[in-house]
Order: structure tokens, then sequence, then C-alpha cells
């Protein structure tokens, strides 16, 4: 299934998540700015929750996402949304129309499965942020293979066994 790649990375946030005190969850990363992992979290759901929500309605706008800041700030309540957001991950392929505010470009075609992998990548590039917050709080919590793209795996697996 196509969304086995997000299905991973929701389930390796599920289980960081298990593993963060709040203090961790919100505190604010001077390597990244002074952002939060639960603002790169809130991020990542409501992206996601973008996309379930045009699914029915055969049209996404990820900028006008709810921006839910208890997302970023209640630990368990961004479990849910976690949890929440691995269960829409079966839904069935169909054309959807993107839209965004953008003076090139106001609309493009794209389908379901497509933006699955477009929520993976993003997810990907959150996580790797992510891990660096991980990092300067000395935490290690997560795998080697948090916040690295799956081709990026498969490419280091193919050097190691050469």
């Amino acid at each position: 299934m196509i969304s086995h790649p997000l299905n991973d990375q929701l389930n390796d946030l599920h289980k960081l998540l298990h593993r963060l005190q709040t203090q961790d969850y919100v505190f604010r990363s001077v390597m990244l700015g002074n952002i939060s992992m639960g603002q790169h979290i809130r991020h990542i759901i409501e992206l996601i929750q973008c996309l379930q929500q045009g699914y029915d309605e055969g049209c996404i706008n990820y900028e006008n996402r709810k921006r839910d800041f208890r997302i970023e700030t209640d630990l368990h309540f961004a479990i849910g949304c976690i949890e929440d957001c691995i269960h829409i991950l079966i839904l069935k392929d169909r054309p959807l129309l993107l839209i965004q505010d953008n003076d090139l470009l106001k609309s493009v075609n794209t389908s379901y499965y497509r933006e699955l992998i477009y929520n993976s990548e993003h997810a990907i590039h959150h996580m790797a942020l992510i891990r660096v917050a991980l990092r300067e709080m000395n935490l290690d919590l997560v795998s080697k293979h948090f916040g690295v793209a799956p081709a990026t795996i498969k490419h280091q697996e193919k050097v190691c066994a050469q």
C-alpha cells in the first residue's frame, strides 16, 4: 500500500511522543531558531488533516489549515491526533485538486496517493529537524532511520553491502 512509508513515520512519531515529557515536547530548540518539537508535530499533523478533509470535497488547500496550537503544547492531545492520522491512510486513491495562493498557479490536478507521498516527504523533513532538537537536549529516543528518507536508507544499505 502506498501509505506505508507515511504510516511508518507516523508510528515512529507516536513512539517518540510516548517517550517524551511535556517539557521536552515544548522545549524551544536554539538550533532550530527557538522552534519546539511540538510545532513541527503540529505542522505534520495539520497537513495530513487537510488531506483528509479535502478527500471528501475533492480539493485540498494546505494553506487553510486550522493551526491548532493545542497540538504543539499538549503532548497527550498530539498523541491522539497522530492516532487519528494513522487511521485515515487507508482511503482509496482518487483525483483531487490542490488549491494554493500562488501568483503562478492557483490550482493543480493531483491525487490522494500523490498527496500521501508529499505528506511523507514533508514528515521526513520535519522529523529530521526534530532529531536535531533531540540531540540538542541529549535525548537518545529514536532509531537511526528516524527522519531519513526511505530512498536514502536503501542507498546507505547498498553502499554498506558493497
